[in-house]
């Protein structure tokens, strides 16, 4: 891709009350900005929006091109996809529906109990649907599903096609081990989720997650789509180079994505969410203890980069959160609980694996909060997760 000039915009303004971005600007604000539009250049990304936020201050910066062909700059309040930062929503849903309960929906429930045709549906719970040990197939792995995608980027997408791709075994197994086993990331659990989420309330996602979520935590611009539009103001998404060796803008339906991936959000938004995601304002203590409940990561080389997952969030570093990548976007949320600490980064391009994470490696440099060389993390110094190659 044809190496461009990114454009720096340091973005200041009020903010609701889970961030701020008035107050003091974190004094390492000048070596963040280099070191994100060091990587920004070496990964291909036109565009991004990023943001700290401590105790002692933050810092926050919207840099590069929204539209590339216009020479829009990123500002502050765009819209990005977030992709599988979508997960986390989903399963925060489920623990809530189990909360209100009282007893009669619980995490080591079967599915089948509630959802007829799941492979192995007597056996998986719903818990490991959320924590990625159910086994089941990923349905974007499959040929059939990839081919039509291909084909038609644009294309609606039902649930029960995602899921067929899944579950029909005449060109792979629908389950690929026995479940709770081990650990393999796969979008078809959280199609499940939010499959099962519809059947308990008799509602639409999108009107659960409003109601549940989106109003409460005040994330006006957070929204749950099915075709191939943003709210405004958006960003083009982009991947790969066309011809003439410009970034390539990709549309897809975020209706192939669904309850796995088909949010779109704003920074400020994204970094509420990764607040309250961890520290659990939305969930009985008991239920939240339990999202910290990990499986390690690098037995699955499909997996995105995490130093270990829990039930709809990961873990790198000690900070906890969730990613999003793929068709144009790439995304992360994380905090840090004990220190109150908030890391957030949208980009417009998905052109390397798991740049997002990448990116948060070297800002805990700069802080001078990276993980000890012998703590196993993907963020050891000098190593910044390049081992590591990842696909969603």
């Amino acid at each position: 891709m044809r190496l461009f000039t990114l454009c720096l915009v340091l973005c200041v303004a009020a903010g609701a009350s889970s961030v701020s971005f008035a107050g003091e600007t974190l004094s390492q604000a000048p070596q963040l900005a280099a070191v994100v539009s060091a990587a920004l250049k070496e990964f291909e990304v036109p565009g991004a929006a990023i943001g700290v936020w401590t105790p002692n201050g933050h810092w926050v910066m919207a840099t590069g091109f929204a539209d590339v062909a216009s020479d829009r700059p990123v500002k502050r309040r765009d819209h990005f996809a977030i992709r599988s930062i979508t997960k986390s929503f989903t399963v925060t849903l489920l623990l809530q529906l189990v909360a209100k309960s009282d007893g009669a929906l619980g995490l080591d429930d079967a599915i089948a109990k509630y959802l007829p045709g799941v492979p192995n549906g007597e056996t998986i719970t719903l818990r490991e649907l959320a924590n990625m040990t159910s086994g089941l197939y990923d349905y974007t792995q499959d040929t059939g599903f990839r081919e039509a995608f291909q084909a038609d980027p644009t294309r609606v997408w039902t649930t029960d096609e995602l899921l067929a791709a899944a579950f029909d075994d005449r060109s792979h197994p629908a389950t690929n081990f026995q479940p709770g086993t081990q650990y393999q990331y796969s979008n078809t659990n959280t199609l499940v989720l939010g499959k099962l989420i519809e059947a308990l309330t008799g509602r639409a996602f999108e009107d659960v997650l409003k109601e549940q979520i989106l109003v409460p935590l005040e994330l006006t611009s957070t929204v749950y789509l099915s075709g191939t539009e943003m709210p405004r103001p958006a960003v083009h998404g982009y991947q790969g180079e066309t011809p003439d060796g410009l970034p390539n803008d990709i549309v897809v339906s975020f209706s192939a994505l669904g309850f796995a991936g088909a949010l779109a959000s704003t920074l400020h938004d994204l970094a509420g969410w990764g607040r309250v995601m961890a520290d659990g304002s939305l969930l009985p203590p008991n239920l939240q203890q339990q999202r910290f409940e990990t499986h390690a990561t690098s037995g699955d080389p499909t997996s995105p980069v995490y130093d270990s997952y829990g039930v709809g969030m990961g873990q790198v570093a000690g900070w906890w959160g969730h990613t999003g990548s793929g068709a144009g976007f790439e995304a992360a949320v994380f905090h840090q609980i004990h220190r109150s600490e908030t890391f957030a980064v949208l980009l417009n391009a998905s052109n390397a694996h798991d740049v997002p994470v990448r990116i948060f490696c070297r800002v805990l440099q700069v802080l001078k909060q990276s993980p000890a060389a012998d703590s196993g993390s993907v963020c050891i110094p000098a190593r910044y997760i390049d081992h590591h190659v990842a696909v969603n």
